[in-house]
């Protein structure tokens, strides 16, 4: 909405500027498609800049978060992709890391919407490679991750580490990738990824994504309406003891949990109500 407004004034403006050249009431039409065309050409030159020089700003900058936000929710806008937000009081007022299901490449840009705050990502290596979209990932402070090779995926890992510590929030995907778009659940575990908080003693925030796994058939013909269930948080002091294994499938049960609860037709992977804060039981992980 941002978006359309300031291109919707530039164009007026520049509408008013062309009649000074002429005072033909029939050029009105002229004038007011040569406003636009200017104004999107201006607006797209200045997203060009703010991204071009995304990497030599500061991570947690916020003047880059309120220019970003309104161009993801734009996008979201245009894929006709309709977000619903359950338990946003749950969000951390402390740094935090999220760790959420994994069903599509939207969910990064899904999650920063729902959350409304500064959060980076760990992605996938191949990504951050992708000429131009780079210098944008990086200024957000986005962190790669090898897949392919372990020693650079641990150096990875501990670089994200001492950023959470700087007071940085992030985003990872503990299962390693968009394992199955059969089912909503999140199928797998990936046991380091779950040393990103424990090490900082960063709070943990769980969230689920409902419908995000119809999105590659659906974008960008059809409506998808996705909704993402924010749990409450997980802090320091209630994981402490746990190993990451142990913590990773307690998270895993609160998430599945969400999911079941707002669509019941999936498997239970719990056994009672009570089970909502994530009582660990045999879960069918892949590590």
């Amino acid at each position: 909405m941002l978006c359309w407004m300031i291109i919707l004034i530039f164009g007026l403006g520049y509408a008013y500027l062309f009649t000074f050249i002429s005072d033909k009431l029939y050029f009105l039409p002229l004038y007011l498609m040569g406003g636009f065309l200017i104004s999107l050409i201006l607006f797209a030159i200045f997203i060009l800049i703010v991204i071009w020089t995304a990497p030599f700003t500061k991570q947690n900058n916020k003047l880059k978060h309120k220019i970003i936000y309104p161009l993801v929710k734009f996008v979201h806008t245009i894929l006709k992709i309709k977000i619903e937000v359950i338990g946003r009081e749950n969000i951390p007022n402390d740094t935090f890391v999220v760790y959420s299901n994994h069903k599509s490449m939207l969910d990064v840009t899904i999650l920063y919407q729902a959350y409304h705050k500064i959060l980076s990502a760990i992605a996938k290596n191949d990504l951050v490679n992708v000429p131009f979209l780079s210098r944008l990932m990086k200024g957000l402070g986005v962190v790669p991750l090898d897949r392919n090779n372990d020693r650079e995926g641990a150096r990875n890992i501990l670089e994200a580490i001492k950023r959470v510590k700087a007071g940085n929030n992030y985003l990872i995907f503990p299962e390693g990738g968009v394992k199955s778009r059969e089912t909503e659940h999140m199928v797998a575990l990936r046991a380091g990824a779950y040393k990103l908080a424990t090490k900082p003693k960063a709070v943990i925030s769980p969230v689920s994504i409902i419908g995000s796994s119809l999105l590659s058939q659906n974008c960008p013909k059809k409506g998808t309406k996705i909704t993402v269930v924010i749990h409450k948080p997980i802090t320091p002091e209630e994981y402490q003891g746990l190993s990451t294994n142990e913590l990773g499938r307690r998270i895993a049960n609160i998430v599945n949990m969400g999911i079941d609860e707002e669509k019941p037709n999936t498997c239970l992977l719990y056994n009672s109500p009570s089970q909502r804060d994530g009582t660990l039981h045999r879960m069918p992980f892949s590590a």
